[in-house]
């Protein structure tokens, strides 16, 4: 029983020392800086990008195209796809590739961010939802000095 005392002790000692000190101090340690007050981070969410279409905005630096494994993708089924970013100059772009799905118009999925650099290749699952419907695949992507769309038109089976 005596270690077990022993050991409680010390645990409230520990604690009773860590709860002291501290205090409203401004005073920096040597050489350090004092806060005047707490960090604040401001985060701005952008402007929502979407729009159906091939539209570039800015002055894009490269080019985008988009291809698909095939025009009539069956629904529940992996299907693949691919964008390439190409330079002005000729070789591969990098960007960030925003998927999305659009259905006359309007914006039915979002597929997600990608980063990339000169090509993309996912699998796409096509719901049963859109079965019998003509889509839009559009890749969106952000690179040097703006953005570029491209769209594959599929019909979902």
């Amino acid at each position: 029983m005596q270690p077990v005392r022993r050991s409680a002790l010390l645990l409230l000692l520990l604690a009773v020392a860590a709860g002291c000190g501290g205090g409203d101090d401004q005073t920096a340690p040597p050489g350090g800086t004092t806060a005047t007050s707490p960090d604040v981070l401001t985060v701005t969410q952008p402007n929502n990008t979407a729009m159906a279409g091939e539209d570039p905005t800015g002055d894009p630096q490269f080019t985008v195209t988009l291809s698909g494994e095939s025009r009539e993708p069956t629904a529940g089924r992996p299907w693949r796809y691919t964008v390439r970013a190409r330079s002005t100059e000729g070789g591969a772009a990098s960007g960030t590739a925003k998927m999305r799905v659009w259905v006359d118009g309007e914006l039915v999925d979002t597929l997600g961010f990608f980063s990339f650099d000169g090509a993309l290749v996912k699998t796409h699952t096509w719901p049963r939802a859109l079965r019998g419907e003509s889509a839009e695949l559009q890749a969106e992507v952000e690179g040097d000095g703006g953005t570029q769309r491209a769209v594959f038109r599929v019909n979902v089976r």
